[in-house]
């Protein structure tokens, strides 16, 4: 996985690439984080912003569709949004069994969808049609660019040769971190020219930190990356259940463990190696050797690993469902 700048090769096929709107297919959990993240960016330069000289007001998109297939979950969405209380924003379509509509509208597609719903999508009459020619945004687990081209071919047989146009098709990672503009975010390098890489990358600059990788490793960064929050809330919980036992209030130990996460996770951004980090907390014969060696006897690294393991063999099969 790579933390770096992409070459400016000055692409045409980029500079065709319509960004003013986006629209998200299956605006869930993820997509929902994602859609108030960029909101939020609106107002001024991510904090995590990895280009210092590229602005989120060059690169953020002036309107927003979000289409879901129920009426419940665009009542979500509004009600997610008002709660910001932003008075100046883009306009934000919600849309509900509308998809067609929502990606005529869109440049950028963003592609949110369970991957088990993705044949239905592309069954749906219109969709392929509309899709034609756009940047595609693919944040499906399990889900590969060869899976998602093999779809759309599928379903491209009713279409004249002048109305194909191949989409752009990129697939993305983020994490439900969006939200507050601190996703870890995994592009995969190799299905479109580097210049088309360089719209999505800055666009999810605007709401946290950019990687890239191989697609031979994508589904493990699937699991580092868009996996760990939960089990970062397994940590948390536990911390907060053991705090609770030894006679502390749960909002107040919530607070404090989440707040020691945090410091943690800023020490090894600044350099500070794990290790080095540990020993520095632990001294000899001090209580909190005694607490990492109990984890330790209850091998509650190796159950991390494995819980990454078998996340990222899980997110592997999800595109094969």
């Amino acid at each position: 996985m790579q933390d770096m700048e992409l070459e400016d090769t000055g692409s045409r096929t980029a500079n065709l690439v319509e960004t003013d709107t986006l629209a998200i297919l299956g605006c869930g959990a993820l997509g929902t984080s994602i859609l108030l993240g960029l909101l939020s960016a609106i107002e001024g330069q991510s904090p995590s912003a990895q280009n210092a000289n590229q602005s989120c007001d060059d690169v953020l998109p002036q309107q927003f569709v979000a289409c879901v297939r129920r009426e419940l979950a665009a009542d979500l969405i509004r009600r997610s949004i008002s709660k910001t209380g932003k008075n100046e924003r883009p306009d934000v379509d919600v849309k509900v069994r509308a998809n067609v509509e929502g990606i005529r509208k869109a440049g950028i597609v963003v592609l949110a969808v369970q991957p088990h719903l993705l044949r239905q999508l592309f069954q749906e009459p219109g969709v392929v049609a509309a899709l034609q020619g756009k940047l595609v945004v693919s944040v499906m687990a399990g889900v590969t660019v060869q899976d998602i081209k093999a779809g759309l071919t599928e379903s491209t047989a009713s279409l004249t040769a002048a109305e194909k146009r191949d989409p752009l098709i990129v697939r993305v990672m983020p994490n439900i971190n969006c939200f507050v503009r601190q996703s870890t975010t995994v592009i995969e390098r190799g299905s479109v020219e580097e210049d088309v890489l360089r719209i999505v990358s800055h666009l999810f600059e605007c709401v946290g930190k950019v990687f890239f990788t191989e697609p031979s490793t994508m589904d493990a960064c699937t699991a580092l990356c868009g996996s760990s929050p939960a089990f970062f809330t397994v940590v948390l919980e536990a911390l907060v259940d053991g705090a609770i036992s030894t006679g502390l209030e749960a909002d107040e130990a919530l607070q404090m463990a989440a707040h020691a996460m945090m410091g943690t996770a800023s020490l090894v951004q600044h350099g500070w190696q794990p290790t080095k980090l540990r020993h520095g907390v632990t001294s000899p014969g001090g209580s909190t050797i005694q607490g990492v060696l109990k984890l330790e006897e209850d091998r509650v690294r190796w159950s991390f690993a494995k819980a990454l393991e078998v996340a990222a063999g899980a997110a592997a099969k999800l595109g094969s469902k």
